[in-house]
Parts: structure tokens; sequence; C-alpha cells
């Protein structure tokens, strides 16, 4: 067998796009996890109003990705304007969102931010994916070691995302504090593509672009997209009912950030022994093995309770080094499949990832409530229902996954 690791890639070819995809994590942590709390606190904006407009804002950003995707392929020999623009949109919607709280109509100013940051955001990871797949085309391989680099940089990202706005806040208070984060980001961003300048490829400038149909029902396309939702709803559950769970079950929410980033630097830590693995045993066994880990790890999570804060470390670092397996390979795999048409493909995969953290948002936080659980409760069998949701409903999910995976799925090869 030959390896991906030996293939013609070298160090400059793959670090520039693991820069942007550092930087678009950072950004993407904010967007959707802390601009409900800004605008909630810093802004003043009533709940149901916010609510309304995250709703139709994420629902926009959801359904464009297969447009933008189009879009992408239609216009191969446009990506460095392409990618140019992009930047500058979510550059600026970030600004606008993160501004001081008296600049401007708050939620017309909330409406502008999020759909400019959000298309913004995901033009330019649909044409990031996609120069990982011309990358490897023009290469002759190496789909796990781009795979490898692109979501390394996403996780350390991630990192630095979940360290700063405490960091900032903490020094200049909330609404400076995400002020700076933006300054920050937009610095962080004019470097990533700098970086990348004269460096973008896309695969519809190779062949043919085909119809979006054509592209997906390319072999292996569809049942890899199929698994890549089922495979993702497990971490979507988790990272909806995270911050419940530390709180409510541990009874250690001051522990929380740290514990993210235990979890996503582990992941970043993981994925390199992961592709590695993945050379000698195979992507799918080498991504089933993960997907085990994660399995076992969080029925372990299940019996925990109050006081066992630094059980959970070991916890969020396990299951962190699981899911670099599933950010490293599955995206790898797909890309092997793909046969024209890569910006409409991963435009998909995109959708079907956002799709699955709002069914698991909707699903998982309806059952609470319907359990009886609010924040904050005592209720031992609310709480109950809260750590099965947690722990066990993952688990669940995984073990559907799996046969799924050996089931319907085909790699086109592990020399890729």
């Amino acid at each position: 067998m030959t390896h991906a690791w030996l293939t013609g890639l070298v160090r400059r070819d793959l670090f520039p796009p693991g820069l942007v995809a550092a930087m678009l994590a950072f950004a993407g942590l904010p967007l959707y996890v802390h601009t409900p709390r800004y605008y909630a606190e810093a802004v003043g904006v009533d709940l149901a109003a916010l609510g309304a407009v995250l709703l139709a804002s994420r629902a926009l950003d959801s359904v464009q990705d297969p447009l933008i995707g189009r879009l992408a392929d239609r216009w191969p020999g446009r990506r460095e304007p392409w990618a140019l623009v992009s930047g500058c949109l979510l550059v600026t919607g970030f600004a606008v969102l993160f501004a001081p709280p008296q600049w401007g109509q708050p939620l017309p100013r909330l409406a502008i931010g999020l759909v400019a940051a959000f298309t913004g955001f995901s033009a330019l990871q649909i044409a990031l994916y996609d120069h990982g797949l011309a990358l490897a085309e023009r290469v002759g391989g190496g789909y796990t070691r781009i795979a490898l680099w692109r979501e390394a940089g996403g996780l350390v990202g991630i990192c630095l995302a979940a360290l700063a706005p405490v960091a900032l806040g903490s020094i200049l208070g909330l609404p400076s504090g995400f002020a700076a984060y933006a300054a920050v980001f937009s610095l962080l961003a004019l470097l990533a593509l700098v970086r990348m300048r004269g460096r973008w490829l896309a695969t519809a400038a190779n062949s043919h672009t085909p119809r979006f149909a054509q592209a997906l029902r390319a072999p292996g396309v569809g049942p890899m997209l199929a698994f890549g939702f089922v495979n993702s709803l497990p971490v979507a559950v988790t990272s909806t009912l995270f911050l419940f769970f530390v709180a409510d079950i541990l009874l250690a929410e001051a522990h929380a950030g740290a514990m993210l980033v235990v979890f996503f630097a582990s992941a970043a830590a993981a994925a390199p022994a992961w592709a590695r693995l993945s050379g000698w045993i195979g992507r799918k066994s080498a991504l089933t093995a993960g997907m085990t880990l994660s399995v076992a790890v969080f029925l372990w999570a299940f019996t925990l309770g109050a006081g066992d804060a630094a059980i959970f470390y070991v916890i969020a670092a396990a299951s962190g080094a699981a899911l670099g397996a599933d950010m490293t390979l599955a995206p790898a795999m797909l890309a092997a499949c793909i046969r024209g048409g890569g910006g409409q493909v991963f435009s998909v995969w995109t959708f079907l990832q956002k799709s699955a953290l709002a069914v698991a948002a909707g699903g998982a936080l309806t059952a609470l409530g319907l359990a009886g659980y609010e924040p904050g409760t005592a209720d031992a069998a609310a709480l109950a229902a809260l750590a099965a949701a947690y722990a066990l409903v993952p688990c669940a999910l995984k073990l559907l996954a799996i046969p799924f995976l050996w089931i319907f799925v085909t790699d086109p090869g592990d020399s890729v």
C-alpha cells in the first residue's frame, strides 16, 4: 500500500489552508455561540426578538449553502476574488455584530451582521474544502494529509476562540472585549488571506462542471454525505447540552471554558495519530476505532455526578481525541469519492452539518423541556433526563452510525 504521507505535498502547500481554517474557526465560535449572549446582555435585545432573528438568519445560512456551492463551481477561474470578497463579507459582518452596543439599531444591525458573516463564512469554507480536493487531484493523492492540516488548523482556531473572549472580557468587559475580539479577528483574516494569495485552486477548473445531481450521484458520494449527517448528530447533541451538563450535573460551571479547551486541544493533538493509523489499517477501520472510543467515553460520562469535574477533564480529553478521527478522516473519505463538482458536494456537506446541529438543538432541548428540565433545577428525574440526553443518546446515535459506515460507505482507496 502506498501511504498518503508519501505524496508530493510539502508544508508550504498545507500550512496556508490550515491558517484559513483556523481563521474560520476563530470566527465560527463567537458567531454561533456568543452572539445570543452578547445581544441579550450587552445590547439588551428582547429574547423573543433575538430568537426570531437568529432562527431566520440560521435558516438562511443553511439553505444558501447549495447555491453558494453551485456558484463556486460555475466560477472556478475566479477563486482569488471569490476568497477576497468572502473574507471581506465575513470581516464586515463580524465588525457590525460586535461593534459597541450604542452603534446603530440593535435588530437591523444583528440581522445585517449575521447575514453578511454567515454568507462570507460559508463561501470561504466551501472554497477551502474545494481547494483541498483540487490540491489532492493535482498531486495524485494525499486526501487524509490535506484534511489533517485543515482540520487541525480549525481545532487550533477553536481553542483560541474558547480562550480569547474570556481573557478579553475579563480585562475590558463584555462589550469592549468582543470589539477587541473583532479587531483581532480582522488581523487574523488579513494574515490568512495574504498567505493564501495566489494559491487558491478549484476542482471545476480541471474538468467540465457536472450538474448538481450528477455531482451527488458519483459513486460513494451520496452514502458518504448521509453518513456524515448521521455521524455528526452525536457531537451536535453533546455540543448543545454541554454547558447544561457541566453546570447542573457536575456543578462545575466555572470549569466549562477550560474543559472546552481540553476537548478541542485533544482533538487537534490526536488528529495526526488518526491519520497515521488510517495509513496502516485503512480509513474506515481507523474511523470506526475513533467512533468506538467516543461510545465508551460517553458511557463513562453517564455515571458522573456532582464533584466529578476532575474525572470529566479526562473524559473531555478522550472524547476530544475521538473527535479528531471524525474531523480528519470523514472529510478525506468524501473528498476521495468526488468526481467533479467539488464545491457543490461540499456545500451539501456543510448544509448537512448545520442541519444536524439544528435538529440536535431542537430535538434535545424540546425533549428535555417535556421531561421537566430547566436550567438550575434540582429535580432528580429532570437531571437524570439531562444525563441520559447528554451521554446515552449520542452513544445510541454512534452505534447507529458505525454499521451505516460499514454497510453503505465505500472508501475509494487508502492510498488516497
